[in-house]
């Protein structure tokens, strides 16, 4: 416990700052939680990480992490696409020409490009266009975190889904999503949106269950992949995907929703 609650410090200290300052500092420390987060994952799927078409793998996801600037400095001719779209060919061409590598890790590091990559994206195009909405998504996730624990904890008896994480009830799933409207209505006292209060209530709720998903998506690929957890780079964590599952699949979803 003493060493998750340090990590937790550190991470506050390096994430903090740089959201709020954004520009620059919160870009490079996005696109360093999308780079260790593909490495972990492909690491997670038994793929060398030092194998070519993992490092094409990795340059595919930051490609879209920095979608918008990278495209900038295209030629008119190409596709904005470019980079992730030349790196999904050469993952296809890889699997003829490396022995090591079949479709099977192909469609791994794909998924890895685009689950982190978006993710990644929608972090960083969010807090360009709206701090006050990227603190709202925080929070929802945040909350519905903390409410499902204590509530889970509390009263939890019915298993949400017993074979991907056991611990996780459908008590405490009620009680995150319960947690993060309130806390969503306490927020939308202080700060306004495009929308009415009603739809970014809504949409809190949206963003609840998908923060949800996006634990149980980890949790189902660490089952798949029999691994305990995602990574060690954060003590008492585990991995970078441990910790910003959920902030990233809720994220993703909010870009998707198109409420930026």
């Amino acid at each position: 416990m003493r060493q998750r609650v340090i990590t937790s410090i550190v991470l506050l200290v390096v994430l903090v700052p740089a959201i709020i300052i954004g520009g620059w500092p919160f870009n490079i420390v996005m696109g360093l939680i999308a780079l260790l987060g593909s490495i972990e994952l492909i690491h997670m799927a038994k793929i060398s990480r030092k194998l070519l078409p993992s490092i094409v793998t990795y340059i595919g996801t930051l490609s879209i992490v920095f979608f918008d600037y990278i495209a900038v400095y295209l030629p008119d001719t190409w596709s904005n696409g470019f980079i992730p779209i030349f790196s999904l060919m050469f993952l296809l061409i890889g699997t003829v020409t490396i022995r090591e590598y079949d479709f099977t890790k192909a469609g791994i590091s794909a998924l890895t490009m685009f689950y982190v990559g978006l993710g990644g994206y929608a972090a960083i195009t969010i807090r360009e266009a709206n701090l006050a909405l990227f603190l709202f998504i925080l929070l929802i996730t945040i909350s519905t975190d903390v409410g499902a624990y204590f509530i889970g904890s509390l009263i939890g008896k019915n298993k949400l889904a017993p074979l991907l994480s056991p611990n996780k009830t459908v008590e405490g799933s009620i009680g995150g999503i319960i947690s993060a409207l309130i806390m969503a209505a306490i927020y939308l006292n202080f700060f306004n949106f495009h929308y009415s209060d009603g739809i970014m209530l809504l949409v809190a709720g949206v963003l609840s269950v998908t923060g949800q998903f996006g634990d149980l998506l980890e949790s189902s690929l660490k089952r798949h992949f029999a691994v305990k957890d995602s990574g060690n780079i954060l003590p008492g964590h585990g991995g970078i995907l441990d910790r910003f599952d959920s902030a990233l699949f809720t994220l993703s979803m909010a870009f998707i929703l198109g409420i930026v």
